[in-house]
């Protein structure tokens, strides 16, 4: 088909409203971006084609296109090369270089970039390890982050950073109220969002959360089961009206987690594969109904 600006903006919107893409749509999609960033040079269009690369787990593809946007002095593009290098996506990490993009993001304002940054402070990754200097980092953006209505702001990663801090200061009641808005703010964000890494910032908040207060299986939501499903039980969940049961089992010596006749090998497959009439269980309203505890 024939491009333009028009038509593959439309392409754009018409994409993310599919809850299963084909790999038609992927291809059409990727054609669309191409083609507006040929046309207008806009990172924007970059980034978002690196992104996707990125959800695929192509980093080299997702590093051409963040670099491509970075030339362009896109603040977004920085970050994305802080994470590509931070995590070794194409290599070995490079701390050097993750340093040095998240350094040019968050001097211009980006709140993810700042607590990356704090992040290498905390671990000495290319700098002195400056653990006081991390604390600091991530109290300042406490205010900055308040407020914030976007699913895609940095609330969870934040609030549970400093819930951590604030744990081992002895304020255990206001690091719990911290998980909790943390946890709310994150599930919201999976109806929108299937990616590996939103999943797994979930799976420390709930951890992080059952540390500090008693797990009551009678008040559980579908989150719950990252912590509930690391050891053999049994819980049905509705949906639909429908009851799907889950087990969390050992078998032959192996333990796994089965649902509807599908095993997933631990519960990081399961929330990232298990689907529901087609579709991720964190895009549905569920409701759990109840948990056993197995022998």
């Amino acid at each position: 088909m024939a491009f333009t600006i028009e038509s593959s903006k439309q392409i754009l919107d018409d994409y993310y409203d599919l809850t299963q893409p084909t790999y038609e749509d992927d291809i059409q999609l990727i054609n669309a971006l191409e083609y507006l960033i040929k046309e207008t040079n806009n990172p924007e269009y970059m980034v978002e084609l690196g992104g996707w690369y990125y959800g695929q787990k192509q980093f080299d593809l997702a590093e051409e296109y963040y670099l491509m946007a970075a030339k362009l002095d896109y603040n977004n593009a920085y970050e994305c090369l802080g994470y590509i290098y931070y995590y070794g996506r194409v290599g070995q990490p490079d701390y050097e270089k993750a340093f040095h993009y998240y350094k040019l993001a968050s001097d211009q304002g980006n709140l993810v970039a700042a607590y990356k940054l704090a992040d290498m402070y905390k671990n000495g990754y290319y700098v002195q390890k400056d653990y006081p200097k991390y604390v600091q980092i991530i109290k300042d953006l406490y205010p900055k982050i308040q407020g914030a209505t976007n699913t895609f702001d940095p609330v969870p990663e934040i609030y549970s950073r400093l819930a951590k801090i604030y744990v081992e200061e002895g304020n255990e009641d206001q690091a719990i109220q911290l998980l909790l808005i943390a946890k709310e703010f994150q599930s919201q964000r999976l109806i929108y969002s299937q990616f590996f890494g939103d999943l797994t910032i979930m799976k420390y908040i709930v951890n992080d959360l059952y540390s500090l207060i008693q797990f009551d299986p009678d008040y559980m939501d579908l989150f719950d089961l990252y912590y509930a499903l690391q050891k053999p039980c049994k819980v049905a969940i509705e949906i639909l009206g429908e009851d799907h049961i889950i087990e969390a089992k050992y078998e032959d010596g192996l333990f796994f987690i089965c649902m509807d006749d599908k095993n997933y090998e631990d519960v990081d497959q399961f929330f990232l594969k298990a689907k529901i009439n087609g579709e991720p269980l964190s895009t549905q309203y569920v409701n759990v109904n109840y948990i056993e505890i197995l022998d």
